[in-house]
């Protein structure tokens, strides 16, 4: 069952006893669960008839009590269980003690009143396990994995559009870049530009760029760009502003290294056939970064990433050890690298 089927069914009353919810997409579980309370409880419900527990500190017996006990003024009660590790193959170093018969007993006769979530938000469950198959037979299963590129253009756009707003090819190009395709970003931020722009329902880039900010790897990414551009003024510059928010030389030489190593292993990787879904495979990185990569690498000299990689990491080395001074070594390196 997708997600958006299942919260209409339950915008319509149609409720499920026992829900698990798979994937690794917080703003999905969070909206999930949202819907599902205001369908659900009133105020006072949600007080006293919404029970959430955390299972690396709470035991499955207690929560099972829970879901087993009648509503309190109210026609149901919600129970949600939060990181429920023993359904995967992870070894967690908690000591509370699960009763996992308790559950698959459960599943076999839920309490009618009673609407069990369990939020699972893994990449994967260890499908060997008993309590892991019994709850893919009794329970609503729902995957909140992250959304794919498209379908997470489709899902903001359909967001904006039924606000009243309209937004721009380019203003959601640059929303999704400064977000690095998180979900929960991107509709947090959204919040705040549409306030912004609810005078004329419009959303457009400059308005984009001008309320959301840039993180610390898409401004090491643009420094690069800008070295290998040779376009010094900007790279100090930027360089400067970094200090000025607080960042420090050394952590920005060390996360300088890991993208240059990234542009050169994916420079490699093209030149070899790679498509950018294998290449995010084999690095194990998000594929918003791969794609970021492809697009600089395609203009950039392969010889000189590895110059750049082998001064910075050299530069490291003299800084660490207190023979230069870091500022100055990291300013000389721009100078020598994006000078005409």
């Amino acid at each position: 069952m997708t997600l958006q089927q299942e919260l209409t069914k339950i915008s319509k009353g149609q409720l499920a006893p026992v829900y698990l919810l798979v994937g690794s997409e917080q703003y999905l579980a969070d909206l999930f669960m949202n819907t599902l309370k205001e369908a659900v409880l009133t105020e006072t419900d949600d007080e006293m008839n919404f029970i959430r527990f955390d299972m690396e500190q709470a035991p499955l017996s207690l929560a099972i009590e829970e879901a087993n006990t009648i509503p309190f003024f109210g026609d149901q009660r919600v129970v949600q269980m939060d990181n429920p590790y023993f359904l995967t193959g992870e070894r967690n170093k908690v000591s509370v003690e699960h009763n996992t018969d308790l559950l698959v007993a459960y599943l076999q006769s839920p309490m009618e009143s009673t609407i069990l979530v369990i939020c699972a938000t893994y990449e994967k469950l260890d499908s060997r396990k008993k309590i892991v198959k019994e709850l893919k037979k009794q329970a609503t299963l729902i995957s909140i994995e992250p959304l794919k590129e498209q379908e997470l253009r489709n899902y903001v756009r359909q967001s904006v559009e039924g606000r009243d707003y309209e937004i721009t090819p380019e203003a959601l190009d640059s929303l999704l870049y400064l977000c690095q395709m998180q979900l929960g970003r991107v509709m947090s931020e959204l919040d705040k530009i549409m306030l912004y722009a609810m005078a004329t329902k419009k959303i457009t880039k400059p308005i984009v760029e001008s309320l959301v900010a840039k993180s610390l790897e898409q401004n090491i990414f643009e420094m690069v760009d800008y070295v290998m551009k040779k376009q010094p003024e900007k790279s100090l510059r930027l360089h400067q502003e970094l200090l000025l928010q607080g960042e420090d030389t050394i952590k920005i030489t060390a996360i300088l290294l890991q993208h240059i190593r990234l542009l050169i292993q994916v420079k490699i990787m093209l030149g070899m056939g790679y498509q950018k879904s294998n290449m995010a495979d084999v690095l194990k990185i998000h594929p918003y970064r791969v794609q970021l990569a492809m697009q600089l690498v395609k203009s950039y000299d392969l010889k000189l990433l590895g110059q750049l990689y082998d001064s910075l990491a050299q530069n490291d080395w003299l800084t660490k050890t207190g023979q230069m001074d870091k500022e100055l070594l990291f300013e000389l390196f721009i100078l020598k690298y994006s000078a005409s």
